[in-house]
């Protein structure tokens, strides 16, 4: 009689495990579309006999636990903060491309029917329409300069926007899982914080898309993160805000964590791409447009100055800067036609000589065209628009090269991972119908079991 309640109570526990099967069963297939979500496995073992001559006492339910691949979830940490990093690079540069504006349509056209209205005026210094159309073409000219340089500069206050943007995103994903560590830390088993699981590592997830980290996994379950290097953004159950403070004369935020300054030490995730096209790609790209700038004036000048206007006196400067420059930077969002020049047309210079009808100066302007004046006598002016064009395409190109070579390691990683923690239901289907069949079995052994034991009291009375 013993024997046969000890193989009814076996019988009773094997209907609690498979039936616990089929809930795990039933759980992955109802989150198979649910992010982060990681496939739940139920962990069973034999439990032995109490004496020799008994097959054993059935089956028991040792645990519930969630199918993960740290290696795979680590490399996956490290690959997303760069393949986002890229895709924002392309994405703030893309934009830049376009603000240089078409081929022939931009400062390059500017440029050239700037010294197309010299050589007119070379071919009639008395021309009063000449001497307006260069005038024109002038003001023209440095227009494009001051509103390329506001382009530049207004890419340069977007990109600081989203970095003010990650900043806030980032803060509020570390409030998150740091309130997720407290939770999980007082869990009751680890049964009953998978889920909580889950959705740290979902944020997680998010937070390595918008910056660099270093994850430590905690003995209870939790995670400890780092940025830079290593300035603590979550430990525990506190939360380290990255702080943006406006910083003078540019306005642009400064980053800091728990008092120390980060900026330059974040370089990952799309925060990371967003300071580097804010903190050295349009400032590389401002400062040859400055200096390009700066060289025109310059060269048009020291021409301009050496010749005589109409009126026959000693000519000035044709171009001027409307703020004190030191160096050339400041100088294409600065550069404009000399008040004097501006005021009368006169006043600009033609001739090399004291005598009306001369054109010396007209025509050696005009050349500037063509003169190797930049790069240590290697370039024109208009090879050095086109060199800053080529290094924003091939900056662009580069970044969205990147970006795809890393979107498509960080696909094959997350493939892999799926096959470990994804849900499938075919899978799933096949563990419902193994479940099924084992709970109706353990069901007839029960009711073989039950039976057998009302025989028994039945003969005994």
């Amino acid at each position: 009689m013993g024997d046969l309640l000890s193989s009814l109570s076996s019988a009773a526990r094997a209907l609690d495990a498979q039936r616990l099967g089929l809930d795990v069963a039933g759980q992955n297939i109802a989150n198979v579309n649910t992010p982060g979500y990681a496939r739940r496995v139920v962990d069973l073992a034999p439990v032995a006999p109490e004496a020799s001559g008994s097959a054993g006492r059935g089956v028991d339910v040792v645990g519930i636990r969630a199918l993960r691949d740290r290696l795979l979830e680590n490399r996956l940490q490290r690959e997303l903060p760069s393949e986002r990093r890229e895709a924002a690079i392309a994405e703030a540069l893309g934009l830049v491309e376009i603000a240089l504006g078409r081929a022939g349509h931009s400062i390059d056209a500017s440029l050239q029917r700037f010294f197309d209205a010299f050589a007119t005026l070379a071919d009639d210094p008395m021309s009063v329409a000449a001497r307006q159309d260069v005038l024109m073409q002038g003001e023209a000219l440095a227009a494009a300069f001051r509103d390329m340089a506001a382009r530049f500069d207004g890419a340069r206050h977007d990109a600081d926007r989203r970095v003010r943007a990650a900043v806030e995103d980032i803060n509020s994903l570390s409030a998150r899982i740091a309130a997720l560590n407290q939770a999980i830390g007082a869990s009751a088993s680890v049964e009953s914080s998978l889920h909580l699981r889950d959705e740290q590592a979902q944020l997680v997830r998010q937070l390595s898309e918008l910056v660099g980290l270093s994850v430590i996994d905690r003995p209870e379950g939790g995670v400890d993160l780092s940025v830079g290097l290593g300035r603590p953004l979550v430990v525990g159950a506190t939360a380290y805000e990255i702080t943006a403070t406006s910083t003078a004369p540019s306005g642009h935020a400064a980053l800091d964590v728990n008092g120390t300054a980060v900026t330059t030490e974040i370089t990952g995730g799309s925060l990371g791409g967003s300071l580097r096209v804010r903190d050295t790609d349009i400032p590389g790209y401002l400062d040859r447009l400055d200096t390009l700038a700066y060289e025109i004036a310059q060269q048009v000048n020291a021409l301009h100055t050496a010749g005589y206007d109409q009126t026959g006196a000693a000519a000035g400067d044709f171009f001027a800067f409307s703020t004190t420059l030191t160096g050339s930077a400041g100088a294409a969002a600065a550069l404009m036609v000399d008040a004097t020049v501006a005021a009368d047309a006169r006043r600009i210079a033609a001739a090399a000589v004291a005598q009306a009808g001369d054109n010396q100066t007209a025509r050696a302007i005009a050349g500037l065209r063509d003169d190797r004046v930049l790069d240590s006598g290697t370039a024109t002016l208009s090879d050095a628009w086109g060199q800053l064009v080529y290094r924003v395409g091939r900056d662009v190109k580069s970044a969205a090269d990147a970006r795809d070579s890393r979107a498509e390691i960080v696909r094959q990683v997350d493939s892999l991972r799926d096959e470990v923690s994804g849900v499938s239901l075919d899978e799933e289907a096949m563990h419902l119908l193994k479940f099924q069949r084992a709970y109706e079995a353990s069901a007839r052994f029960f009711t073989v079991i039950d039976d057998t034991l009302k025989m028994l009291l039945e003969l005994a009375r």
